[in-house]
Order: structure tokens, then sequence, then C-alpha cells
């Protein structure tokens, strides 16, 4: 008992100035809430890290393991839209050209080919944006833009240009069952609804039996799926794991989906998102009476056969994207790892002059860096926070919170997150408690990982930045996340 008291002694650090005096009510009834959040069974053999600062004073309240560097899940979204936010401006926007080569003659043939130009935009053709074109609603538009320049004939090829950024669809450093899963869709130049698609499957009527593959949305006929998905008992939900590397059209479905549905729906992700959208424009102009010669392709297809070097194009159409501060807020209230890594290739190729993750990421420790955080512990490997290799501490974190919230409101990255028991990751949680619609935060998971980093405010309205990160807890995620969230709302009751 002497052991475990002593050892929360060293752990728990609690740094109160005189300019937090109007803070020290409630302090120690937080501070036996981490203690008795310590003293869990669960948290054993777990490392975790807790921190909370007053953002007006910068000075820390609380802290329990500041400097561990730990697996931050989706927390560390905050890192790379922070940044983007910072850097590129909250009313940047992608644009996505489509251009022709060659020329037009007096009987509307097109000589040459057509071009649809990437620029990276991750919400291209995304029906999930509000105030912005799905894929149809643009390809409507261009092809009005087509018409009007009185092209009836294409004496070429529709071609994907997706070079803006490198051919790395997926990174390395993702686990295997998550590539060909909707959230292991990956960053490519020319990203399109999301490079996401579902796949249906009629289950029988009886568990064990094997569930049918019915269809997919979009359409993908040169995929080839391998089912070995079958039915399990009804109300056990999405099981299944689609497997497949990236640019390989073949996909493996394993697992099960539940009888007593006549259709069940799992998202997988594009192999090559580029080679879609140049099929599905093709297709889509051919419906609308439009010749074309020859086969759609991609530039990276075309680097493979050592002949890609694009002509002189000209501009038919722009397509831009929504702002970004409603692109950051897509992906820090839904938590959507697809945007997170465009966006880090973004910042990579405006700062850097070169669309990789690499890029994304040396500019960001350099930004931070140059912010005065001590980047010690940070191992960076994405943007989304989906590699087990990421590593940050809980200190980094909270810095970067409260340097982003030094800024008039309404404050765009703050405004970005989810918002507790009302929208999100978030819509479901602290329902009922005093954080319900002030806390915001953006929150991460994944296996034996749960974290939280954002803000709230106290009964006095000061506003305070938290993290809290624990790994390799050993209890359900569901008991655990309950446990993090009741920790987390005695910070709304300080004052």
């Amino acid at each position: 008992m002497k052991k475990t008291i002593l050892l929360l002694a060293l752990l728990i650090t609690f740094l109160l100035s005189e300019g937090n005096d109007n803070l020290s009510e409630g302090i120690n009834h937080l501070k036996k809430q981490v203690e008795s959040f310590a003293k869990d069974h669960s948290l054993r053999t777990a490392s975790w890290g807790f921190v909370v600062y007053d953002v007006m004073t910068k000075e820390e309240i609380m802290s329990v393991n500041p400097d561990l560097s730990l697996i931050p899940a989706s927390t560390l979204k905050i890192v790379t839209t922070a940044t983007a936010l910072n850097n590129l401006g909250k009313d940047f926007q992608y644009e996505t050209l489509l251009q022709y080569s060659g020329n037009i003659d007096k009987k509307g043939r097109l000589h040459g080919n057509l071009y649809i130009v990437g620029s990276g935009d991750p919400t291209f053709g995304s029906s999930h944006m509000e105030h912005t074109d799905n894929i149809e609603e643009i390809f409507d538009k261009w092809f009005d833009s087509i018409q009007k320049l009185g092209i009836n004939k294409i004496k070429g090829q529709i071609i994907a240009d997706e070079s803006v950024f490198d051919n790395e669809l997926v990174l390395r450093e993702w686990t295997w069952e998550d590539l060909g899963n909707y959230y292991g869709a990956g960053s490519s130049g020319l990203t399109i609804r999301e490079n996401k698609y579902t796949v249906f499957f009629e289950p029988d009527l009886t568990p064990g039996k094997p569930a049918r593959v019915l269809k997919t949305d979009p359409p993908l006929p040169w995929v080839n799926f391998i089912n070995q998905v079958t039915t399990a008992e009804p109300g056990t939900g999405d099981n299944v794991y689609i497997l497949g590397g990236p640019f390989s059209n073949t996909r493996w479905l394993t697992g099960s989906v539940p009888a007593g549905v006549a259709k069940f729906g799992v998202r997988g992700s594009m192999p090559d998102p580029a080679y879609f959208c140049t099929r599905y424009f093709n297709d889509y102009l051919k419906k609308k009476g439009i010749q074309i010669t020859e086969k759609p392709t991609t530039s990276r297809m075309m680097k493979e056969n050592s002949y890609f070097e694009p002509p002189e194009r000209y501009t038919i159409a722009i397509h831009n994207s929504p702002p970004l501060h409603k692109i950051v807020k897509r992906i820090n209230t839904n938590s959507v790892n697809t945007y997170a890594e465009n966006l880090l290739k973004t910042i990579g190729l405006k700062e850097q002059m070169k669309g990789t993750t690499n890029a994304g990421i040396r500019y960001i420790k350099e930004y931070w860096s140059n912010k005065g955080i001590d980047l010690q512990g940070l191992y960076m490997h994405d943007g989304s926070g989906l590699a087990q290799k990421n590593r940050i501490t809980p200190k980094q974190l909270a810095h970067m919170l409260i340097i982003s919230a030094d800024s008039p409101r309404p404050n765009p990255f703050i405004e970005s997150l989810a918002v507790a028991g009302r929208t999100g990751t978030l819509s479901h949680l602290f329902r009922g408690m005093l954080s319900q619609n002030i806390l915001v935060a953006k929150s991460g998971f994944l296996s034996n990982v749960i974290a939280y980093a954002g803000y709230t405010n106290t009964k006095n309205n000061e506003l305070i930045a938290f993290a809290l990160i624990v790994n390799d807890y050993d209890d359900s995620a569901r008991i655990m996340r309950n446990k993090m969230i009741k920790l987390l709302d005695d910070i709304s009751h300080l004052k």
C-alpha cells in the first residue's frame, strides 16, 4: 500500500500558481478522480498520460506522465489539421481541372485527349460535404462545357492525371487488415468519392452458410472479388474484412454478415481512385453519346510504360473544393483518414514542393519546433493516426492545442472538433453530463488505444486544453472509454 501511495505521488504532479486561484475549487475532486483512475486494475500494465492546461495563462493545472511517448491514434489529426489551417489558411481551396490536348476540327472531333487533373482535393465528388457537388453533378457541368466546345467525338482517350502526389496510395506502416477497408482508403492526387465503395451481401437464412455478393456501389466491374464471407447470427453486425493492396484489382472478402436482413452493405477502399475516376467519366460520356476511340488510363499507368509526357493542355472547366476550414471540420468531427492523408501531402506540396507524406511530416515538425514545442518523443508516420508506429506525448498535444486556440473567435480549429453529446465521434458520449455541448475534442481509437484531446470550459468559463491517452489497457474498449469520459467530465466541474 505504501508503495502504491508513493507511486501515485511521483506519478501525479499538480502545478497551481496564484494566477490559477480561480480554478482551485474542484481541483481536489479532480485529483481524487485521477488517483482512482490510476489505481484501476485495467491500467496495471498500461501506458497512459493525462494533462490539463489553462489556455489563457498557458499554465499546467495537472499532469500524469506528460512526457510519455504514446500511440495517439486519430488524435494525431490535430497535428495535421492545425498545421494546415495555420499555413494554408482557412479559405484555401483545391482545384480539379478538366483539360484537353490537341485540336477540335469543324466536325466536332477532338484529335487529342481529355485530362482530369487532380490537385489532391479530398472532397472531389464526395456526397458527404455540404455546399459542394457530388460526382454526377460535376460530370454534368463538365459535359455542358464539352458541348459548348462542340466536341462530339474524342479521337484519343481520357487520362486521369494524379501526378501532383506520389504513388504511395497507402502507408507501408498501415496493417494488412486495414488496407482494403474504408478507413484504410489512402491518399491520391485524384481522390474521388472519398476513395470508397460499398459491397452489398445477401446473407443466407441459416447461420454458417455463405453470404452472396450482390453488387458494388459504384460498380467496379474490373475488380475481382474472392468471397469467403459467411452468414452469422442475427444482430451480429459487420464483421467483414476486405483484404487487398493498392492498385491491385483483386479483393478478398472474409468474415461474416448477420442473418435477418435482405441486403447488407460493407464499405471498402478503392484499389485505384484515379483509374476509377477516368473509367467512370469515360462511361458517363459514352452514355451521353460522345464517342471515344481509346481506353481510359491514368498518368501512373502511362509512366509505368514510360510514355507519359503531357503535351500542351487547355482548360475546359475548373471544379473548386469547399474552403479548408470545412474540410478540416469533416476531418476532425468525423475522423476521415483519407482527408487527413491528402492534407498531409498538400502541406508537403505547398511548403516543400513535394506531394509526399515525408515532405509533409518534415514541414510539420519544423513548424511546431519553431513554435517552441520540444518534439522529443514525437514520431509521425502518417497524417491520420492509423499507423501503429505513431507516437506523441500528452504535453505536445496540449501545447499544440494552446497555440491553435490563440486566434480571434470564431476559431476555425476549435469549431472543427466534435461537440460532446452532439456531433461526430462524440455524438453519443457525455450525454447528461456537465460536459455535454461544452467539451469539444478529437477522439482516437485503435486496438487497445483510446485517446481524447481538445478543450472544455470551467464553470467560470475559463478555456481548458486537455489530452488523455491510454495504451494497452486490459479491459473492453467500451468500459475503458466510459472510465475516461467520466474523468474528462470532471475537468468541466472546475471553477
